[in-house]
């Protein structure tokens, strides 16, 4: 009897115990699900609606039934029954179905719809267990160190070390272009980029505001009616018809003889832009032919970006298109001037020139009715520089013509009315002129 007793005690000790080693794996399993990915204001011509995405980090699945997601204006949403999250598996829980499924049609991995969404200044996400349990929250913010480019440019939050703090700022990163929402972050690989960035010049350089754009993609891409923003919806330049080919390079210029007046050599370049680009940081994107969103940065006057491109006469060359485009660290102050609508020089050698503006000269001598400018050129010693090239508005050139005598004759009957950029090399110096045709 005695010994039965034991047993039996024996029997229920070990029964508590495995109940509780269950209980604790339990709960060290619902630990371990976290929020990887948050986004809270789409783009408007791109919007996914509000989403997050969950990964559970454990060995092994949890089920998610009645899980309460809740927000700061205490919208919550209930996930339904037969829900379990697999070991080392993603889950997207949506806002609005509709709106998810036009930007990511195959993701499947998802449970919805919310019917509320998160804050676009901050909020505070929170995720309980069916018991009430707060699993996980993150405190997030447009501001600071929080990535702007998250605030509706078209990315999202991406959480940097799955086992560091979730609100530390500096735990989270702006990722690719419309996230990654269902699996794991990869590097990005987009088509175009801002490759460079010259956002304010040296006083004594001023070839105002441009950026430069690089086709990254294997195939052309065909510019028609794309379109450049800043962060102001207002602020748009429409591109010509042009294609970029694979690798090439195009500047977009706020003044093209300011601009061709600091890079004459020059010709890959469209513009002017009617707007500036802030010397404190802004949002730069590119809209498609259809208006929608392609591509954004966010850039900064501030460390980690380059704190020369502020008027320093650098500009923001990017380092790599597969990094994380919104981080300062992944772009670098590159050659004096930079090197617009080319691949970044390391030697900073052709692709840069030193302007002198007092080496040599030259100015309109005469405009006649019979369709010819003529150009004087003053301060050579040679009485024929190497060539004279005129572009158009738009940075293309037109002509190239040969200076004889220290003369130009420049024959207009072939192109239209408007305005135009002479410019000349000579002893690999650069000057350019403005001239107009009625």
């Amino acid at each position: 009897m005695q010994k039965y007793s034991y047993k039996k005690i024996y029997l229920i000790v070990f029964l508590l115990l495995n109940l509780f080693l269950k209980n604790n794996s339990s709960a060290q399993s619902l630990s371990q699900v976290i929020i990887s990915e948050i986004n809270y204001n789409s783009d408007s011509t791109m919007n996914s609606g509000n989403w997050i995405e969950l990964y559970n980090k454990s060995s092994v699945g949890v089920s998610l039934n009645n899980w309460v997601i809740h927000n700061n204006n205490n919208d919550f949403y209930t996930i339904g029954s037969g829900i379990t999250l697999a070991s080392h598996a993603y889950i997207v829980i949506f806002e609005n179905l509709f709106e998810f499924n036009a930007i990511y049609p195959s993701v499947t991995n998802i449970n919805g719809p919310m019917n509320f969404g998160f804050g676009n200044n901050d909020d505070n996400i929170e995720v309980f267990d069916a018991s009430g349990n707060l699993v996980t929250n993150v405190a997030y913010g447009d501001s600071g160190i929080w990535g702007k480019g998250a605030d509706g440019n078209g990315r999202t939050l991406e959480l940097n070390d799955y086992n560091g703090n979730q609100n530390d700022p500096v735990n989270w990163f702006t990722g690719c272009m419309f996230g990654s929402p269902g699996v794991a972050y990869s590097p990005c690989n987009p088509e175009i980029v801002f490759s460079e960035i010259n956002y304010k010049s040296a006083a004594n350089m001023n070839a105002d505001d441009w950026v430069e754009i690089h086709n990254v993609s294997s195939a052309p891409i065909n510019l028609s009616q794309w379109s450049f923003k800043d962060e102001n919806d207002s602020d748009i330049f429409y591109l010509p018809a042009v294609t970029l080919q694979p690798d090439g390079y195009r500047v977009l210029c706020q003044d093209v003889g300011n601009f061709l007046g600091r890079h004459p050599s020059v010709s890959n370049l469209n513009g002017p832009f009617n707007f500036g680009l802030s010397h404190k940081g802004e949002a730069l994107r590119m809209f498609d032919a259809n208006g929608k969103l392609s591509f954004s940065v966010v850039y900064n006057n501030s460390t980690p970006w380059p704190t020369s491109a502020d008027s320093g006469g650098y500009t923001l060359e990017l380092n790599t298109i597969h990094g994380h485009m919104n981080d300062g660290s992944n772009w670098f102050a590159g050659c004096l001037e930079g090197s617009p609508g080319e691949a970044y020089d390391p030697s900073c050698g052709t692709g840069v020139r030193e302007i002198s503006s007092d080496t040599f000269t030259f100015h309109l001598i005469n405009s006649l009715s019979d369709n010819k400018v003529y150009i004087e050129i003053s301060g050579i010693e040679k009485y024929s520089a190497e060539k004279l090239s005129v572009f158009d508005i738009y940075g293309r050139r037109i002509l190239s013509l040969p200076i004889l005598n220290k003369k130009a004759e420049v024959d207009i009957s072939q192109i239209p009315s408007g305005i135009y950029f002479a410019s000349i090399l000579y002893d690999g110096k650069y000057q350019t002129i403005k001239f107009a045709k009625q």
